[in-house]
């Protein structure tokens, strides 16, 4: 027997059997259609392991079932080839027929093709005649197929859709499970003998039985004949459902089986199975590929492309302007030595987006544009970076074909990519199909985006940034990045963090004020040019333009009163060129004001403003509109995300028309089109200058008081949610609790959840928190968590937006009023609540009142106050808690085992390792995974923060340490030299230097900054699995398979001690807090204290009763924590080596940490109290018991509680099946 090396690869079964020295009886002729001669599976052909687990199979089968499969069985393993292929002819029969009649059947909620299952069972068949040679076929599960009955059942189906669709669903299913039962037959061979293979194979011997018990079923029926049998289907379509059920409950059976021998072999076995699974999915992957993945599901923002409609009518710059600053932009361009970013930086109003709107326009003419986003405070999808790269590219795919494969399979990859971390967005979708599409007919491509300072969050600025200048890596192509925004630090500091070469700027207020005045009078001459010739066309043939209008003049005036402000300009010429008013009358208006000290802003806005109160005498009637005017357009400019006049009258509960009324004079301020498109701002500077505060003795009439505006929308969200046309139970009426979001479909959800009801659903926090507003107990919002707290998960469910809940309650918490309020506890609680379901919240919106309320704890504000909301009459007897548990969230990415789990220094994200070869890293406050750092080939076993928290370093059995950039995901160095696995890796106190260990039996020091091995630290005879640094960094222990710690000096790289005393090998080492001693935990069951200046061991601890694992030392290193793999944490006292503390734990896997005045340990996130004596402690983990499920049509399977095929409650993972006592 043999076992290869971890990582996936396949166990050999071949060696195992030839080992019994088995060897196949001579050939054997079997007709076509000849009857087969009865032969029992215990005929000397075969081994005598396998005689024993078929004997195991037999005794859970009646007698009835026993005599069935005796007759249709062949022993032999040529026989089983050669009928193998007869059964083959007959189903590619079969699969012709259901090709020809293209036959369907509704099964288990979808609609089956017959011909893929049909499909499907030639492709098992292949798969069992292609396994290998003779000895590979000699296996219990080849041998074990009443192969010669399954022949029968293909030749004798009739071409009727009845009986032929249960033959090939059943047949289909019989062949995939049997697959499965092969895989995990391969592997228990390599397992040594101990109870736990014993209860493997036990749960195999099950499954093969269920697989014979079920094929015996539809012999019999066979055997009734053709006339008794007629028309009847040698299986019910129930019977295949009920079979697969049972057959998945023995497969996770068998996992957790295989788990309890050896993880790793659990981990190989997921792997095949995975394989088998796409196999079995193959048909649709290859649709898929035929059709190609329609990129329009890329989630992408809409008007975020020069090009849309919504941007159609912005202005370019005109001929004969910007004539400097457009040419270097051209030069730079298609210059090849020319610096990776070109960005222009400006005050507001200075042109920069008329200028990336030019330049897109021109560059998409030479066919040399990549893509382009516009960014906008106060539309959603274009004030973040959650949809940049998504948008960049579809846009890139849509003006450069050659690279659709290349996102199109990012998208299939990861369906859900639109939703990952920048730096996982940006590798995926654009950096690596960047990097594989062949070179393409162009000088190079430019990405151009505009006002990057209007993404909201500042942290993604700089990561957008440091990875937009990555495309200088390009090998293939040349890419540039063309970038506009005003000069804020979020902007400043991220091009402060990249290499001055890689970028040049231009600032536009610095161009000579002299070119500035020509171009925004030439903008003004040509503008009111058309303004002229628009109007003239609309006056009668009589009336005509004074000669010479406007005078030159008044365009100068106009010009020095615009300069440098383009904004100025362009909206002087919207006001006066609104077909509503009289041009010369406007342009008079502007040109009559009081110039004076008044800001650019006012001189600029004012008119546009007074337009509506123009012949309005009336004091009482100024007041009312003045008032209508804050509420409709105060709104407007408030708005987290733009809506329609519809949807905002909605929102406010006004009438449409009177919204049209206060909007009717603001079209050269608001971009408004019809009634169901949204209502956006100009320019930002409109809502800077409504909501700028007015001096005291100044007068401005329209001034916007943002936090009475803001309280002001809080409240009609929360009125809106609240009515009966608001928030409520099932609002898209799905009515099956187990509806997953991905199946709902997205018209109905925008059918039942209009675009009000979602705005408020989505930002009526955003306008508390913005009105200043603090929460009491039995106020409005208070009253609204109360009513409507299920309702308002299940809505940000629906619209995919779970996630926000985490931070909106968090934003809540800090509007509470009194701490030890009733709303408080109740957002504590709601908190607490979220964290822990988010999972299935996200996926199951109607498992708010199903899961969630069934397994939160018993004393659960929420759960209380919303006990009349639960779906379900069901009882989860025993296993709820009182409280929450220690665990705040389950953090789920993973795809294989997490070896390494550590928390930033300061304590704002987690990352993890794990045998899927990647690093993930993970929000603490959402608990979303912000990267995953791919690159290793093989596990990662360790995973370190530096201690700023700016670097995380992996080491891995692919026998590299990579170090990444936290902010970004960037790998910065992939340390290569170790010649086997990394399983320690550690920084240095100052984060200078990493070390690691590996097993190669060394240890290496290297330098951070430059990624250079400084030193390899040689003399363990064994692998090195544990290394640390002493607290002022001058030193460096390792803990060796050689049983020996050795301490080294870091400055020159020479072995100082070696600490000998261990009879095993030495698994973990720790530094004393003040640098004195030394703590080793070993194989040998103890630990070992060492003095560091003399290498004299002080104590020797003993009392565990198996392998140390892990020691740890108390802040003031009077006492040490060791942790083993006998499930125990023991305290001991570091001067006397007394035991202090001996606590019992339900796992082995502890993870322990002293408090700050050594007085208490935490034990998985339980306190104990540390005493003077040594009592004994108890720790258990939460765990639940519950019987089988009962008979009937309830029933688990995987996740989820079934009935009659329908998901009606989700269970948390230590609910499941496999966690059951």
């Amino acid at each position: 027997m043999t076992l290869s090396k971890p990582g996936g690869k396949r166990y050999k079964l071949r060696q195992w059997l030839s080992s019994y020295g088995s060897t196949p009886a001579s050939s054997q002729t079997l007709p076509p259609s000849a009857p087969v001669t009865p032969q029992s599976p215990t005929s000397t052909t075969l081994t005598t392991v396998v005689q024993d687990f078929h004997n195991r199979v037999f005794s859970f089968l009646s007698q009835q079932d026993r005599d069935t499969i005796r007759q249709h069985s062949v022993t032999n393993a040529t026989n089983v080839d050669e009928i193998v292929q007869q059964i083959l002819t007959a189903a590619r029969q079969k699969q012709t027929i259901c090709q020809s009649k293209r036959w369907t059947v509704a099964f288990r909620g979808h609609t089956v093709v017959l011909r893929e299952k049909a499909d499907n069972i030639v492709k098992w068949l292949d798969r069992f005649k292609q396994v290998g040679d003779i000895v590979s076929n000699v296996d219990p599960v080849h041998v074990g197929l009443p192969w010669a009955g399954i022949r029968l059942l293909l030749e004798a189906a009739i071409s009727e859709q009845g009986q032929m669709e249960a033959l090939v669903l059943g047949l289909e299913m019989t062949l995939y499970l049997s697959n499965r039962l092969e895989v995990y037959m391969n592997y228990i061979t390599a397992i040594p003998p101990s109870q736990a293979r014993a209860n493997f194979e036990s749960c195999l011997v099950e499954f093969h039985a269920l697989v014979l018990r079920f094929l015996a079923q539809a012999i019999r029926i066979y055997q009734k004949g053709s006339v008794a049998r007629g028309f009847d289907a040698f299986w019910r379509l129930e019977d295949v459902s009920t079979f697969e059920d049972e057959c998945n409950k023995l497969a996770s059976r068998a996992e957790i089986e295989a788990s309890n021998c050896d993880r790793r072999i659990l981990d190989t076995i997921l792997k095949q199975l995975e394989q088998l699974k796409d196999l079995r999915l193959i048909h649709s992957r290859i649709q898929q590929l035929e059709a190609k993945v329609d990129l329009g599901k890329l989630p992408v923002a809409a008007g975020a492309a020069f090009d849309s409609y919504q941007d159609e009518l912005d202005a370019r710059c005109y001929p004969d302007t910007r004539v400097d600053v457009l040419r270097d932009i051209y030069a730079w361009a298609n210059d090849i030595n020319a610096e990776t970013i070109f960005w222009i930086n400006g005050m507001a109003g200075t042109g920069k987006s008329t200028i990336s709107r030019t330049v897109a326009q021109t560059l998409a003419d030479r066919g040399q544009l990549g893509a382009s986003f516009f960014f906008k405070r106060g539309e959603r999808d274009r004030e973040n970076a959650s949809l940049f790269y998504p948008t960049i590219a579809h846009e890139l795919v849509r003006r450069i074909p050659a690279l659709r494969p290349f996102v199109q399979k990012a998208v299939e990859d990861d369906p859900g990519i639109a939703g990952r971390a920048l730096k996982e967005q940006f590798e995926k979708l654009v950096f690596q199909p960047l990097t594989s599409v062949s070179p393409i007919q162009a000088e190079s491509f430019v990405l151009v985006i505009d006002a990057l300072d209007e993404c909201g969050r500042e942290g993604d600025i700089g990561i957008i940034i440091s990875q937009l200048v990555r495309t200088r890596e390009l090998s293939t192509n040349r890419f540039r990045v063309f970038l506009t925004s005003r000069p804020e630090l979020p902007i400043r500091l991220g091009f402060a963090k990249i290499n001055t070469s890689t970028h040049r700027d231009i600032v536009l207020q610095d161009i000579p004020p002299a070119t500035i005045e020509h171009d925004i009078s030439v903008y003004l001459s040509k503008e009111f040019t058309d303004i002229r010739e628009k109007h003239q066309c609309l006056l009668p043939p009589s009336q005509s333009f004074a000669p010479g209008w406007p005078d030159p003049q008044d365009l100068n005036t106009l010009t020095r009163l615009a300069v440098p402000l383009f904004i100025v300009a362009a909206t002087i010429c919207r006001f006066v060129g609104d077909v509503r008013g009289n041009p010369v009358k406007r342009l008079a208006q502007i040109l009559n004001q009081p110039i004076g000290q008044k800001p650019q802003l006012e001189l600029t806005y004012l008119p546009v403003l007074s337009q509506i109160l123009v012949g309005v005498k009336d004091v009482e009637e100024q007041k009312e509109l003045l008032h209508n005017f804050r509420r409709i357009v105060g709104s407007i400019v408030l708005l987290a995300d733009p809506l329609s006049a519809a949807s905002l009258a909605r929102l406010l509960d006004v009438e449409s028309t009177e919204v049209y009324l206060h909007l009717r004079f603001l079209h050269s301020v608001l971009w408004i089109r019809d009634d169901d498109t949204p209502i956006h701002l100009l320019h930002l500077s409109f809502r800077e200058f409504l909501t700028q505060r007015v001096p005291s003795d100044a007068s401005q009439p329209f001034q916007i008081v943002e936090c009475k505006s803001h309280r002001y929308l809080a409240d009609r969200c929360l009125v809106l949610l609240g009515s009966s046309t608001g928030l409520r139970k099932d609002i898209c009426r799905l009515g099956d609790p187990g509806s997953l979001r991905t199946e709902i479909d997205a018209a109905l959800i925008e059918r039942c959840i209009p675009q009000h009801l979602q705005y408020a659903c989505r930002y009526w926090v955003y306008h508390a928190e913005r009105s200043g507003h603090k929460i009491y107990d039995e106020d409005d919002i208070d009253h609204f968590l109360r009513q409507h707290f299920f309702h308002w998960l299940e809505c940000l469910s629906l619209l995919g937006r779970t996630s926000d809940s985490i931070t909106l309650i968090g934003t809540l918490q800090s509007l509470v009023a009194e701490e030890d309020s009733e709303i408080s506890t109740f957002l504590r609680d709601a908190r607490r609540f979220v964290l822990t379901f988010h999972f299935i919240i996200s996926h199951a919106p109607l498992q708010v009142y199903g899961s969630t309320w069934h397994f939160s704890p018993l004393q659960s504000r929420v759960r209380y106050f919303f006990q009349d909301q639960r779906l379900l009459n069901i009882d989860i007897r025993g296993g709820l808690p009182d409280q929450w548990s220690a665990c705040l969230q389950t953090l789920e990415g993973h795809s294989a085992s997490v070896s390494s789990v550590v928390f930033s220094p300061d304590g704002s994200r987690i990352a993890s390792g794990s045998d899927d070869e990647t690093v993930r890293v993970w929000d603490i406050q959402t608990g979303v995974c912000q990267y995953t750092l791919e690159g290793h080939s093989d596990w990662v076993w360790i995973v370190v923060f530096s201690p700023d928290g700016s670097r995380i370093a992996s080491g891995s059995d692919d026998k590299t340490v990579r170090v990444w950039d936290v902010q970004t995901g960037v790998c910065q160095y992939t340390l290569e030299g170790h010649s086997d696995w990394v399983r320690s890796v550690v920084f240095s106190p100052d984060g200078s230097r990493i070390a690691s260990g590996s097993g190669d039996e060394t240890v290496r020091v290297w330098d951070v900054q430059t990624g250079v091995c400084q030193y390899t630290l040689e003399g363990h005879s064994d692998w090195v699995r544990s290394v640390v640094f002493s607290p002022d960094g001058s030193r460096i222990a390792s803990g060796s398979g050689d049983k020996t710690v050795r301490v080294w000096d870091v400055q020159t790289g020479v072995c100082q001690y070696t600490l000998e005393g261990h009879s095993a090998s030495v698994r973990s080492v720790v530094f004393s807090p003040d640098g004195s001693r030394i703590a080793s935990g070993s194989g040998d069951k103890t630990v070992r204290v060492w003095d560091v200046q003399t290498g004299v061991c002080q104590y020797t601890l003993e009392g565990h009763s198996d392998w140390v694992r892990s020691v740890v030392f108390s802040p003031d290193g009077s006492r040490i924590a060791s942790v083993s793999y006998d499930k125990t944490v023991r305290v001991w006292d570091v001067q006397t080596g007394v035991e202090l503390l001996y606590c019992e734990t339900d796992t082995y896997d502890n993870h322990v940490e002293f408090s700050d005045n050594d007085s208490n340990i935490s034990i998985n996130g339980q306190v104990v109290t540390i005493p003077g004596n040594s009592p004994r402690a108890t720790v258990a983990n939460l765990s639940s018991t519950s019987n089988s499920a009962p008979d009937g049509k309830l029933g688990i399977i995987g996740d989820w509680v079934m009935w009659a095929s329908h998901r009606i409650l989700w269970l948390p993972p230590e609910y499941r099946p496999g966690s059951w006592d």
